[in-house]
């Protein structure tokens, strides 16, 4: 906007605020303002200037600024969006007969407050919007996932492997099967099973260990399948082993739990059997 412009939209506003202006006036006002913001600021002034000097002689406040200043302020209308956004509305000024020549009373410190407030509005800084961020949402401590036990493990083959196939087991007339009792889950697919038992009983892993066999209907039974060695808490005797097969599994027909020396042995002498699990049919 030109020096022009900006003095000229000055003038109204003092205009507006001491006198009021006629509609042409008052449609080159709103002309020049264009978008700014609010300019209460001369008639804030104006209406200050006639409420302190109200114990003297002054000449009457223009009507068209006692009315400004005469209805309660309310509050602003919601800012609709952009493209929503309705054109701004002058509001009719009823002209009247005025001088350009102040009184000299007190309209004339009028005058002097009207001039300051209109250089702190002309000359304010413009201020680039400023992007806020939103406040981040409060978050709970971070939680680290458990990795999967034995027993999650367990479950998730039940769901996942439609050949998975549970089986009992049956506990010998050996002494250490006294009690015992469990299950074996086993896919063929995947060649993956897991083991659970309850009430075995425990084992001193410096003398003995528990192992696996799995009897394969197309190989020699002298021979069957490692399914590896593993322990049990001495304190409940309750454990879920995973099986881990040495060789590929064709056909299971059989799960035998033998006491063996620690580390297993490569054939058993199967003197220490202590449960079985037939299997029916597999997948």
């Amino acid at each position: 906007m030109s020096t022009n412009d900006e003095s000229r939209r000055v003038e109204l506003l003092c205009d507006r605020a001491l006198v009021g202006l006629s509609l042409d006036e008052a449609a080159e006002l709103d002309a020049l303002l264009g978008a700014d913001g609010d300019t209460d600021a001369f008639d804030l002034a104006a209406a200050a200037i006639d409420l302190g000097c109200a114990g003297g002689e002054l000449t009457p406040m223009p009507a068209a600024l006692r009315a400004k200043i005469a209805v309660p302020r309310v509050a602003p209308a919601p800012v609709l969006p952009a493209a929503e956004a309705a054109p701004r509305a002058v509001a009719p000024v009823v002209p009247i007969a005025r001088s350009r020549t102040l009184a000299w009373t007190g309209w004339l410190a009028a005058a002097a407050c009207l001039a300051l407030a209109a250089w702190s509005w002309s000359s304010r800084p413009e201020v680039p919007p400023v992007a806020v961020a939103p406040a981040p949402l409060p978050s709970a401590h971070p939680v680290t996932p458990r990795p999967p036990t034995v027993a999650d493990e367990r479950a998730a083959l039940l769901l996942r492997a439609r050949d998975a196939v549970r089986v009992e087991w049956s506990a010998t007339k050996d002494a250490g099967a006294r009690g015992a009792s469990g299950d074996v889950v086993w896919s063929n697919r995947e060649q993956r099973g897991y083991m659970r038992f309850h009430g075995l009983g425990p084992n001193d892993p410096r003398l003995t260990q528990y192992q696996l066999w799995i009897f394969d209907k197309g190989r020699d039974d002298r021979y069957p399948v490692d399914g590896g060695v593993f322990d049990v808490d001495p304190a409940t005797g309750d454990t879920i082993v995973a099986i881990t097969a040495k060789l590929h599994v064709g056909q299971p027909a059989l799960f035998a739990i033998t006491v063996e020396p620690p580390g297993g042995v490569v054939v058993s002498k199967r003197e220490h059997i202590v449960l079985t699990a037939a299997m029916s049919s597999t997948g």
